[in-house]
């Protein structure tokens, strides 16, 4: 009797094992699909103003049904003052993130001086710093670019957003997942400034990664874009169809806050009818301003 009830007990230990090992092995757990969301430029610029919007608006709402990782790509001004403002550099860890990338903005210059040395860098009717500030920006796209390339095994789509854009609206679960399982060449993008010449709104797009890669390494064919007479948002509905990335539309509204406490909508007069319940949007603008400057 006493070795039937020692071999119940050895068996039952034995089970015990076995249950614990497969219920606590990650292959046979219920996991959550994986994503990204990338912040890239001058990332102290306005973040401790713009983080909390980003937070809920987009990374938490995808939390709702992904796993997300947090990837910034920062570049660094130095001491190089922004709006007229020296900025905090520690600001960045306000920014709860997995991955971060940085360069030097002086060194990036260094680059660019040589490139436009061998061709006219002139974009629209812009400043020289204003094309250099463009240029940067698309170099900054560039490097979230090159991490998603590396890294697309890990992730089913992305979601890329300058980290001085204040969102105003919260992303739709059914456009990103729209734009992580169509079979087209698509991405989601929005309507807040599609610029003076008829093109795209820049600075906030999501969907797969080989789509979204399309865009993010427009740094690389700027030999073929420039000079131009239109303006940077026009490249990059340039570099779209030159790709064949279709679009859609989302209904994120975002304003911009620079360094000094300004917030501003860039949606140009010709496009308000685009924005839904735009005077609502403005009371908002005014709202954040005052509360910025209060």
């Amino acid at each position: 009797m006493k070795l039937v009830f020692g071999l119940i007990c050895i068996l039952l230990i034995v089970l015990l094992i076995k249950y614990n090992e497969h219920f606590n092995n990650p292959k046979n757990k219920h996991t959550k699909p994986r994503v990204v969301v990338c912040l890239f430029g001058v990332i102290p610029r306005s973040i401790k103003y713009t983080w909390e919007s980003i937070n809920i608006n987009i990374i938490q709402k995808l939390k709702e049904k992904y796993s997300v990782d947090i990837y910034i790509f920062n570049l660094d001004v130095e001491d190089t003052k922004v709006d007229g403002v020296k900025l905090n550099k520690n600001d960045i860890n306000i920014i709860p993130y997995n991955i971060k990338e940085e360069y030097k903005q002086h060194e990036l210059d260094k680059t660019i001086d040589k490139f436009c040395s061998k061709i006219q860098c002139k974009i629209h009717k812009y400043s020289k710093n204003t094309n250099y500030n463009s240029i940067r920006q698309m170099y900054s796209e560039y490097r979230v670019g090159k991490f998603l390339e590396k890294n697309k095994s890990k992730y089913i789509g992305a979601v890329a957003v300058g980290p001085d854009y204040y969102i105003l609206n919260p992303i739709k679960e059914k456009d990103f997942s729209d734009s992580i399982h169509t079979n087209k060449s698509l991405i989601y993008l929005t309507h807040v400034n599609n610029g003076s010449n008829g093109g795209y709104t820049n600075g906030l797009y999501f969907g797969k990664i080989d789509n979204l890669n399309k865009i993010l390494f427009r740094y690389l064919l700027l030999h073929k874009y420039l000079p131009t007479k239109k303006d940077y948002e026009y490249i990059l509905k340039k570099a779209c169809v030159d790709s064949n990335i279709n679009i859609r539309i989302s209904d994120i509204i975002f304003f911009k806050i620079r360094a000094n406490k300004k917030a501003i909508l860039q949606t140009k007069p010709q496009h308000i009818h685009l924005i839904k319940d735009y005077n609502k949007v403005k009371y908002k603008l005014n709202k954040l301003n005052n509360k910025l400057n209060s």
